[in-house]
């Protein structure tokens, strides 16, 4: 039988969070609530090591939210985040992303869109890409390993977010080629996406901090007009 996935349902707002902990309690999943007065102690909240955390807040507590997933990400890069915002602008799931979600949905969506984009995340974060447990892909001097999601170049590692992984994925899936940025969104972030086309931006600035070396070549490189190519 399947372990349980633990889940960290963490809710600034109470309307909607007992529909969201009943639907997933049906699953393959052990959800556990934390109240208000928990999600500002990261630590704490990954004392127990969930594989998934669900942030819901109302409008105006994104900001504090987004504050909390920043928090989060200092502590620990790997774990999947999912930010779910009562009736928010795009501009809010936007910065929920750059903050360092994972996915960032706004009320009302299908609870059958949530369901999907969690079994998505989690498998990222349980295998390799594509089957690749615990294989290596390399391009030029770069390795990226598919199982601990760690990138190595010039003898320096470092660990990649969810997000980072995913889109390096993509670009070690498809070198040497000029991908436009709808592709690129599109393939990273799902068919659905329909932000901001900064984010990719923001996430491109990101992942050559940590793949890019003093006296090395640039292999993230930007095409004008189109988009980024990895050669």
């Amino acid at each position: 039988m399947t372990p349980q996935r633990r889940i960290l349902l963490c809710s600034t707002q109470s309307e909607s969070e007992q529909l969201i902990a009943k639907h997933l309690g049906t699953g393959n999943f052990h959800v556990e609530r934390v109240g208000p007065d928990s999600i500002d102690k990261p630590a704490a909240l990954l004392a127990d090591q969930p594989d998934l955390i669900i942030l819901m807040s109302e409008p105006e507590g994104a900001t504090a939210a987004i504050e909390i997933i920043k928090a989060i990400r200092l502590v620990k890069d790997s774990v999947a985040i999912v930010h779910l915002i009562q009736d928010s602008h795009f501009r809010i799931r936007v910065e929920s992303l750059k903050a360092g979600s994972d996915e960032s949905l706004s009320f009302p969506f299908a609870l059958e869109e949530l369901d999907a984009r969690i079994e998505s995340l989690l498998r990222r974060c349980g295998m390799g890409v594509n089957h690749l447990d615990g294989a290596q892909i390399s391009h030029a001097d770069l390795v990226l390993n598919t199982d601990t999601r760690e990138v190595t170049r010039a003898d320096v590692t470092e660990k990649l977010t969810v997000k980072e992984y995913d889109l390096l994925t993509f670009f070690l899936q498809n070198p040497n080629q000029a991908m436009a940025r709808k592709a690129i969104l599109h393939s990273v972030w799902g068919q659905t996406w329909t932000g901001d086309d900064n984010l990719l931006e923001v996430y491109i600035r990101y992942l050559r901090k940590k793949i890019e070396r003093p006296g090395h070549d640039k292999l993230l490189q930007t095409v004008r007009g189109v988009g980024y190519m990895l050669r």
